[in-house]
């Protein structure tokens, strides 16, 4: 089995050329499960889609934009058609803007969704890891994948022990926390992300590129104590079994895509 470097969590609406970043995409086949912020921004990521068959668009709220959400049955078009929900979550760090009950009624409907629909959805948590967890409990059947999670490590070991897959990234470079939470994440919960364009600026790198996920695999082996090879391997591994719920036929013209 070929193994493929996977892209769990990026902005691909954010890039300025859109083209260009869909074919450095596909010229190196990195399989890339792009995230939306809200409806418009899901929209451009499915333009850019029909473009490579590398990129997976996903529909969410961002907690960020849980206010302009108007309507929450406006939502269900798009959560229906989107195999898996994100970005979606609580933040009470950045987003304090956004009232949390605000945010909580947003979150609560799209994970009732993957409830009922036994989805993965991608979960932000920042500063709200605890009410996240708690909410979690009243939606058995959505499946989280905790996205950058940097926040207390006894609520985390709570996460991985329900057995939820994990996104380590860009940061894995820059924190000795970060690693000591990858440190603790069994492999088999490991999965990889860049949250690009703006995450690897906004800790002080230059690398705004697709390709800065072959150094996150790196710095995760690295810290595994494994080869590159055999981490992408696995992270690979980790993702077929979740993309093995998309019954896209598009996805699944590809080779890349022979998920069983």
């Amino acid at each position: 089995m070929n193994a493929y470097y996977v892209d769990f969590h990026t902005h691909l609406h954010a890039y300025p050329d859109h083209s260009q970043v869909a074919e450095e995409i596909g010229e190196h086949k990195i399989i890339t499960v792009a995230a939306s912020m809200d409806i418009e921004s899901y929209k451009a990521t499915k333009r850019i889609a029909q473009g490579s068959p590398w990129v997976i668009p996903t529909f969410g709220i961002h907690p960020e934009k849980s206010d302009t959400v108007t309507s929450l049955a406006s939502l269900d078009t798009y959560l229906d058609e989107s195999p898996i929900i994100g970005e979606i979550g609580l933040d009470e760090c950045w987003c304090r803007q956004v009232p949390l009950p605000v945010q909580e009624k947003v979150f609560e409907y799209i994970l009732d969704h993957c409830h009922r629909k036994r989805k993965y959805c991608v979960i932000h948590t920042k500063d709200a890891e605890a009410r996240v967890l708690e909410m979690l409990k009243s939606f058995p059947d959505a499946k989280p994948i905790i996205h950058w999670y940097d926040g207390p490590a006894d609520i985390f070991r709570k996460m991985l022990n329900k057995g939820y897959y994990t996104t380590f990234g860009c940061q894995v470079f820059y924190s000795d926390y970060i690693k000591e939470l990858l440190k603790m994440t069994p492999m088999e919960q490991v999965l990889s992300e860049t949250d690009n364009p703006d995450s690897e600026k906004w800790l002080g790198g230059t690398d705004d590129t697709p390709l800065l996920i072959h150094r996150v695999v790196r710095d995760i082996a690295a810290v595994k104590g494994i080869s590159e090879s055999a981490c992408c391997k696995t992270i690979y591994g980790n993702s077929r079994k979740i993309l093995a719920r998309v019954r896209s036929s598009r996805l699944l013209k590809n080779k890349a895509f022979k998920f069983t």
